[in-house]
């Protein structure tokens, strides 16, 4: 019987052991940021979660596999996060878009978990299971939460119910922009994402909301 290195406490590997795909996830990530998605190497994955290859493969079948896992926790985790505080938190339908998309541009835009949305956008093409994928996994349960959003704010009069409010991919729109132009242009055309995220804001809140709703004094 393998020695508990305190009482109550599981043994070290077996600790290690329970958090290993979140470890092969996290070096996965980081993979994907710095290869893209055909230049990432499984080998070089599983030396930097601690592993052998082989082990990676008990976790994930393939780098397809592998990827969607990085997505579901890089982004979907995200989107269940405001899908939670859409239901559990009371608060106007201002501050519910604001809070949404300054966490967006924190954990997505300004940091290693924008690699997926790069990846999709410049690989899509080539690897068309990863969209599909992306899009069965993520995409639908996002859409739901922006239309709840919407119609929320429509419901409580702070939405007008116009074209704009159509469409929920316009709450998240300009930061794709944002996005696309970073990564093609970004040696060419260097945009400050905090003042880029304030514009973005700023067009949210006098394209959507009544003017009752925009007022903050």
């Amino acid at each position: 019987m393998a020695k508990k290195t305190e009482r109550g406490a599981a043994p070290a590997y077996r600790r290690r052991k329970e958090h290993r795909p979140d470890e092969i996830i996290a070096a996965g990530l980081e993979e994907f940021y710095e290869h893209g998605f055909s230049g990432a190497r499984l080998d070089r994955i599983a030396q930097s979660a601690g592993i052998s290859r082989a082990t990676l493969y008990l976790y994930f079948e393939n780098k397809e596999a592998l990827f969607a896992a990085v997505a579901d926790h890089a982004i979907g985790t995200f989107i269940d996060s405001q899908a939670h505080e859409l239901t559990s938190v009371e608060g106007s339908t201002r501050d519910l878009i604001e809070r949404m998309v300054r966490t967006f541009y924190r954990e997505i835009v300004s940091h290693k978990s924008s690699a997926i949305l790069r990846i999709l956008i410049s690989e899509g093409e080539r690897y068309p299971t990863l969209v599909e994928r992306y899009h069965r996994i993520i995409m639908t349960r996002g859409r739901q939460t922006l239309r709840a959003i919407l119609d929320r704010g429509i419901a409580r009069g702070e939405i007008r119910p116009g074209p704009a409010a159509k469409f929920e991919e316009i709450i998240p729109a300009p930061a794709m922009f944002y996005l696309i132009v970073h990564m093609v242009f970004g040696a060419h055309q260097q945009i400050d994402a905090d003042v880029f995220l304030e514009a973005h804001l700023d067009l949210l809140f006098n394209g959507l909301l009544t003017p009752e709703a925009r007022d903050t004094t």
